[in-house]
């Protein structure tokens, strides 16, 4: 809970590239949990969304100044719209100020590095989808391979595509209590996948 006792105002950014799952499966389990949720778009993208496998979406609103921000992966590891794009946008240094703010900066994939370049994972234990390990690790992070989910505080990582369902069941047990978030597992029929590693380091 956040400190009025609310479940944390989230936004969940969307980008041309974006990969489905990432952004869609946390949508669905913190909707589903209560979580007052928003798709989003980084300020200054175009209203039409167009995501790494087809899918079209009209996005009316930014970013704005949530309390939880999940970032999506995508277009990292093939040569396709996606991160590395929104790398030389507008982004990262959204999710710095936010960070700054005291929002909860969240990533499933290869979000994560979208976090690096607002330089947020130097010298904080994270992970990311496996085949970008190595790249997460030059950017500073103290990665943690064996992780499914890395819950730092301010800062929560999640591995490959699938990693989104277990990163938004965490979210729903640190915001809404353990039960809460068996709760939400029950509902997808999916057994969480560990490990979740959980204040590995200061945050």
């Amino acid at each position: 809970m956040t400190q009025n006792g609310s479940l944390p105002r989230t936004d969940v950014v969307v980008f041309d590239g974006f990969d489905d799952l990432d952004a869609i499966a946390p949508l669905e389990v913190l909707t589903a949990a209560g979580f007052p949720t928003r798709v989003v778009r980084p300020a200054g993208h175009a209203t039409e969304v167009r995501s790494a496998h087809g899918l079209i979406m009209e996005v009316p609103d930014e970013l704005g100044s949530p309390e939880l921000v999940v970032v999506p992966g995508g277009g990292w590891l093939d040569d396709a719209p996606g991160v590395r794009d929104q790398c030389e946008g507008s982004l990262p240094g959204a999710l710095a100020a936010l960070h700054a703010a005291g929002t909860v900066v969240v990533s499933v994939c290869t979000g994560a590095m979208l976090l690096a370049r607002a330089g947020l994972v130097a010298g904080r234990p994270a992970v990311t989808n496996r085949n970008a390990l190595d790249d997460l690790a030059r950017a500073g992070a103290d990665v943690r391979r064996e992780a499914r989910v890395v819950d730092d505080g301010s800062l929560v990582t999640g591995g490959g595509p699938a990693a989104g369902l277990d990163v938004a069941i965490r979210l729903v047990a640190r915001f809404a209590g353990e039960e809460a978030g068996r709760r939400a597992a029950a509902r997808l029929e999916h057994e969480p996948v560990g490990p979740v590693l959980v204040g590995v380091a200061a945050a």
